[in-house]
């Protein structure tokens, strides 16, 4: 499942190539990919910075959440598995 939060970061709760694909099915550019470099780095995620690409993503499945992106995501569930 693809989400995105309050702010545009788009996530995956699955995979990281999960969100790979599903930018790719929206036009981003993998260059566009977030991953954090060190720890003081937020998550790893793709920014949706227009109203359109927003709208795009949601229409093609992705779905509106809040802060909870934060647990939901692939590599917070990884953080559970340590």
């Amino acid at each position: 499942m693809i989400l995105i939060d309050w702010i545009g970061h788009m996530v995956a709760t699955e995979s990281e190539e999960e969100l790979h694909v599903f930018a790719r099915k929206i036009g981003l550019k993998r260059a566009w990919f977030q991953q954090p470099k060190k720890p003081s780095m937020r998550h790893a995620h793709y920014d949706l910075t227009t109203q359109r690409k927003i709208d795009q993503a949601l229409s093609a499945g992705a779905e509106r959440t809040g802060r909870e992106i934060l647990t939901k995501a692939w590599w917070a569930k990884e953080d559970e598995n340590e």
